[in-house]
């Protein structure tokens, strides 16, 4: 599997996706000192994988025609994705602006010293040999070549420890999905060090003699692809997180509402949004509840209370079991009573005395007055399809169900599966 380069293409290609995903949030933000630093780690590690799997590094010496110059250039991306690590640690720490801009040209110039050093002693190596899994090992005893491999191995490792212990740092004070991005970079840089500890071991065995290439062909590739993807994410998750559990709740609720959207999407104007395919689901959500809305305000002039109290009646009398004489509110006053931004409060019962009803119950006449809402929205979308005015109430109101975002998906599941709302519907459709 090394061979055909998959363990490093495999986290190249996730990396890359990830830096595709935050392409949108640069609009305007560039300049952010958070933002550019985590596209530049995600873009650099994902260059860095595809450089460090073997059938590209065939390519790239045969393209150069120097023999094994992908060594140098995986080494000057690691030291490049190390200088990362480090800058966007620096202003994830934040404090003052001089102070951030200090450190971080202190760590680019180290960084920048060090890439200069390794081009340098490549060049002074002789490395006639294409080596494109073993380069480390085979080369272990080679001058330059030699100092040019520690000096990329020592310098990655300072930034992997210096990561590690800052992150560590920050666990106790920190929490939700950042303390989980910090918890991923620090498995991640676990694994790092486990990949430069086999490197280390490797190379120290082609020093005494021994032969332990196989640390540094087979061991080390999958180890430093998993370390990879898991600080990279750990870098993305507090940028990308929200933003992803937003969509992911964006999307459920634009799902559940599809219903109510289709009933509803006719009355609108010609300038119904169309939806592409990479449309947001916050977006496509946005869109879903206007058209919705305006749809409502289409059948206003049409909403019929009697049709809203006859229908909340019949919800009521097929949910109570025989024997039950609990409320059934049927006045205006009584539906008053019943409004949903106060889901969890205690109606006043119908007969005189004090008296609790359970939450069970409670649950019964909310579920009643959504039915009761789209009977009457069903019935009064007919109406205005037909445009008959003699059907228009003088007295413009809107669904009370529509106040929260859970009540409205209620009342889509209502549009589409209640007996009661297709009873009203008919009956609506008779009239015409």
């Amino acid at each position: 599997m090394n061979g055909s380069g998959m363990v490093f293409y495999v986290p190249g290609a996730i990396l890359l996706i990830a830096v595709a995903i935050k392409v949108p949030s640069l609009k305007g933000t560039w300049r952010d000192p958070v933002i550019m630093p985590s596209c530049a780690l995600l873009l650099i590690g994902s260059v860095v994988c595809v450089l460090s799997a073997p059938p590209t590094i065939t390519a790239v010496n045969a393209f150069t025609g120097i023999s094994n110059f992908s060594g140098p250039l995986v080494y000057c991306g690691m030291s490049a994705l190390s200088a990362s690590y480090l800058v966007l640690m620096i202003a994830w720490r934040g404090g003052p602006l001089p102070r951030i801009k200090r450190r971080t040209l202190l760590v680019v110039a180290l960084y920048t010293l060090v890439i200069i050093a390794i081009v340098v002693l490549f060049g002074l190596a002789e490395v006639p040999v294409e080596r494109t899994r073993d380069l480390d090992t085979y080369y272990a005893n080679t001058p330059y070549m030699r100092e040019m491999i520690l000096l990329y191995l020592v310098f990655h490792t300072l930034a992997t420890v210096a990561l590690t212990v800052m992150c560590l740092s920050w666990l106790r004070m920190i929490t939700g999905v950042t303390r989980t991005g910090l918890t991923l970079i620090v498995i991640g840089s676990c694994f790092d060090l486990s990949y430069q500890l086999v490197k280390y071991t490797s190379m120290a065995a082609r020093w005494t003699g021994r032969d332990w290439d196989y640390l540094s062909t087979d061991v080390s590739p999958p180890l430093v692809a998993v370390a990879g993807v898991l600080v990279a994410t750990g870098f993305a998750l507090p940028r990308l997180g929200p933003p992803l559990t937003d969509n992911m709740r964006a999307w459920k609720r634009y799902r559940l509402q599809k219903p109510l959207w289709a009933e509803l999407r006719e009355l609108r104007g010609p300038a119904t949004a169309e939806f592409r395919w990479w449309t947001s689901p916050v977006v496509r959500l946005t869109q879903q509840e206007i058209t919705i809305l305006d749809g409502i305000l289409a059948c206003a002039p049409y909403l019929d209370r009697e049709i809203r109290d006859t229908a909340y009646a019949e919800a009521l009398r097929r949910s109570v079991p025989p024997g039950d004489s609990g409320p059934v509110p049927r006045s205006r006053t009584g539906w008053a009573r019943f409004r949903t931004r106060r889901p969890r409060s205690v109606p006043v019962p119908a007969s005189p005395g004090p008296r609790q009803v359970t939450g069970a119950r409670q649950s019964e006449l909310e579920d009643a007055m959504v039915v009761a809402d789209a009977a009457m929205l069903a019935a009064a979308r007919i109406h205005v399809t037909s445009r008959h005015d003699e059907y228009a109430i003088s007295e413009t109101r809107l669904l009370e169900t529509l106040e929260q975002p859970h009540t409205r998906v209620r009342l889509a599941q209502a549009i589409e599966t209640s007996p009661i709302v297709a009873a009203a519907r008919r009956r609506a459709a008779l009239q015409e």
